[in-house]
């Protein structure tokens, strides 16, 4: 059944969120974030960014830890693929066995401390650096998970991990947030379907605030092919086991079924899969994948973030 998203002020998705976010994911984009970053977000600080391989066949994943005392946020951002090659190796994955379960995250979840994520977040002490931070800052500091293609699965892995080791506190208490640290958001763009109805489930229960954006008819976040079936439907008949091992969006989708400029509207999906708000059955185009917010990655790069092309 559908659920009602929150339209309150503070818990609700915004196209400024959505570029605010988004510029940050993309900044990981450029040869030194820290530049892009001070031209196209001059509030955030610059803390530290990672590269690791993320899997055995060389491919890399990255991410950055920022802080904004102007926003009062605290961030953690997640680039989409590194190279061509990757791009390729992202679409085959999903159409093969999934890139999450590649990654060994949750493609078949069981447990949100298993595979990669876990063993990245151990490497590089990131959950130290985030206690040390906030305390630096000396306020309980809202932390906002963004991410990018399979940057958004990460981005979504980690909001999840973090959730459920306690280091955020998700609990909203009339128009309160009450956090032993701090309060969680995750957005995502472009996000490839991450894992099946007991990801979904679990990103439902600890992560209040989700939303997945995604552009028109992007093929990325809609892949469908018979070996990556389509998310399950909640009135299907199977065991309670089997159900929960099928594919699944978790909610809440934000369409944006246009160019994504500057004042364009978006619709939010309160259905998993919910054909009647995006028809994931035309979902084939690479080049609205490429060009969220109507933004020629390339260029904006090229020519050092420009805060007024994007924010």
């Amino acid at each position: 059944m559908p659920f009602q998203y929150s339209d309150a002020k503070g818990r609700r998705y915004t196209d400024a969120l959505g570029r605010s976010l988004f510029s940050i994911s993309l900044s990981l984009k450029h040869d030194d974030p820290a530049t892009c970053l001070r031209n196209v977000r001059p509030d955030i600080s610059y803390v530290r960014t990672f590269t690791i391989d993320c899997d055995n066949s060389g491919n890399t994943c990255r991410g950055l830890l920022g802080v904004s005392v102007e926003a009062k946020s605290l961030y953690i951002s997640y680039r989409d693929s590194a190279s061509h090659k990757q791009v390729q190796g992202e679409l085959a994955a999903e159409l093969l066995n999934g890139f999450g379960a590649q990654l060994g995250a949750w493609e078949k979840f069981e447990d949100p401390e298993v595979g990669m994520l876990r063993n990245w977040y151990l490497q590089h002490d990131i959950d130290n650096t985030i206690l040390t931070v906030t305390h630096i800052v000396a306020c309980l500091l809202p932390l906002q998970v963004t991410g990018y293609s399979l940057g958004g699965s990460l981005a979504s892995m980690t909001a999840l991990y973090l959730a459920r080791k306690q280091m955020v506190d998700t609990k909203l208490v009339g128009n309160v947030w009450y956090s032993s640290l701090t309060k969680l958001r995750l957005v995502t763009f472009g996000e490839p379907r991450t894992g099946n109805v007991g990801f979904a489930e679990a990103m439902e229960k600890y992560v209040k605030f989700r939303y997945r954006v995604v552009k028109g008819d992007d093929f990325v976040s809609a892949i469908h092919m018979s070996s990556i079936p389509r998310s399950v439907d909640p009135t299907t008949t199977l065991t309670g086991t089997l159900y929960r091992r099928q594919p699944m969006f978790y909610r809440y989708l934000v369409h944006y079924d246009n160019k994504m400029e500057k004042g364009d509207t978006f619709r939010i999906c309160g259905l998993s899969d919910d054909f009647g708000c995006r028809n994931t059955h035309r979902s084939f185009s690479i080049s609205d994948h490429l060009s969220y917010f109507h933004i020629d990655r390339d260029k904006f790069l090229r020519e050092g973030c420009p805060r007024e092309e994007l924010i």
